[in-house]
């Protein structure tokens, strides 16, 4: 089991499903629908070696807007705590 801590103090817990190490990461959320996961990979550019994260929410179509949200707020803060 796993917290995540959002930006504006809120928790969720989620189950980690299946991982790779060094690759990619699976959870699904405890309080969600059980068919839908999201996922984080790591992926690397074979000519570049430009590293990226590919985030991945399978979500129902009501919560789209909202997990879009959510992410997009979430990758702008990491790129700012990296410097990136």
């Amino acid at each position: 089991m796993y917290t995540f801590s959002w930006e504006d103090g809120e928790t969720q817990k989620a189950k980690l499903i299946s991982s790779k190490e060094n690759k990619v990461v699976k959870f699904r959320w405890v309080d969600d629908d059980p068919q839908c996961y999201f996922e984080m990979e790591i992926i690397q550019d074979e000519l570049t070696n430009d590293v990226g994260l590919l985030v991945t929410d399978f979500a129902t179509t009501e919560n789209m807007d909202e997990r879009k949200m959510i992410w997009n707020t979430q990758i702008e803060n990491l790129v700012s705590v990296l410097g990136a």
